[in-house]
């Protein structure tokens, strides 16, 4: 009786082995389905700026190879932390994640009292970049970051300019410039806006004096004439606004921010999540409709894997506090 106890015993923890092997099987297996339905991107930000055009264009380059929705929802408002909060607590699951940016992330690196730590997301994958883009009101009397400059040193509380809140690739480009020119942004005039687009619309109607957005971003106010472009961060001038020179041309060589988008995702996500985007993101951004719809925004691939990403970004973060005073 003992044997026949014992062999009982043996069987019942062979089948439950067994039982287990399945459970794993099946749950692989719905991973590697994975998606199964519609994903929701949130941007936190105004539609119309770098962030939401560049995660649009990435957004149907996967849509169309996983043959399912992906939803760009705009979230703006509380410098990103409205948006990338909703994105924390939603279920680690794949399906809501966040069109991050230096904004909701490398710029947030060490704030204090968020309701979420930028490092406990997860990174899934840098998608593209897009060189930043220096605006005047049409009728401005600057022609050049030099006159800009000149006209600041004298009255830095007469110049006015556009800030996100102080968390974005807006913010950063405008302090490098600050920095590089000589400029007391402590006394000069910030004027804050949701997103990048209300902003040059602002500038464009000449209620701010200096704005700057991604190049994309710009592109239609600077072609029907109702606003300046001064100066793009790229390495060579941009194809689509040829007579504008970059920084460097103007002698500032360090005025260089290079806007990126990325998708990030609240933590606990699965890897076999992470490995479903890192396998599709390369494949997507090699697609010649993709690379030619983000080149009408001034936008190219720029991938990145999650650990590299990851790496990246507080990489930037360092930059970023020691340009901040922080």
């Amino acid at each position: 009786m003992r044997t026949m106890g014992r062999s009982g015993l043996a069987l019942g923890v062979v089948w439950a082995l067994v039982g287990a092997a399945v459970l794993v099987g099946v749950g692989e297996a719905k991973a590697a389905a994975y998606p199964t339905k519609g994903i929701d991107l949130i941007v936190p930000f105004a539609p119309g700026a770098g962030t939401d055009l560049m995660g649009r264009v990435v957004a149907e380059g996967l849509a169309k190879r996983w043959k399912v929705p992906l939803n760009v929802v705009n979230k703006p408002g509380g410098n990103t932390v409205i948006g990338t909060a909703e994105v924390m607590r939603a279920k680690a699951d794949g399906y809501t994640l966040l069109v991050d940016s230096p904004g909701s992330s490398s710029m947030q690196v060490g704030m204090k009292d968020l309701p979420y730590k930028v490092e406990d997301r997860v990174f899934v994958a840098r998608g593209a970049t897009s060189p930043m883009a220096i605006v005047v009101p049409k009728d401005s009397p600057w022609k050049s970051l030099k006159d800009v400059a000149e006209a600041a040193k004298k009255d830095p509380g007469g110049l006015t300019w556009t800030s996100l809140g102080g968390a974005s690739g807006v913010d950063l480009v405008m302090r490098q410039f600050f920095a590089a020119a000589g400029i007391d942004v402590a006394k000069a005039k910030m004027v804050t806006y949701p997103g990048a687009a209300p902003a040059v619309n602002a500038v464009a109607g000449g209620h701010v004096q200096l704005g700057a957005a991604t190049a994309g971003a710009v592109l239609a106010l600077v072609g029907s004439g109702n606003m300046r472009c001064i100066a793009v961060t790229s390495t060579e001038r941009v194809k689509e606004l040829p007579d504008i020179p970059t920084t460097a041309e103007q002698a500032l060589p360090s005025v260089s921010t290079v806007y990126w988008i990325g998708f990030s995702a609240p933590p606990g996500l699965p890897t076999a999540v992470v490995h479903a985007w890192n396998e599709a993101m390369p494949e997507v951004l090699k697609d010649s409709e993709v690379i030619a719809k983000l080149a009408r925004v001034t936008s190219a691939p720029a991938y990145l894997a999650s650990e590299e990403y990851k790496r990246f970004i507080l990489d930037e973060a360092r930059n970023v506090q020691e340009l901040m005073g922080k």
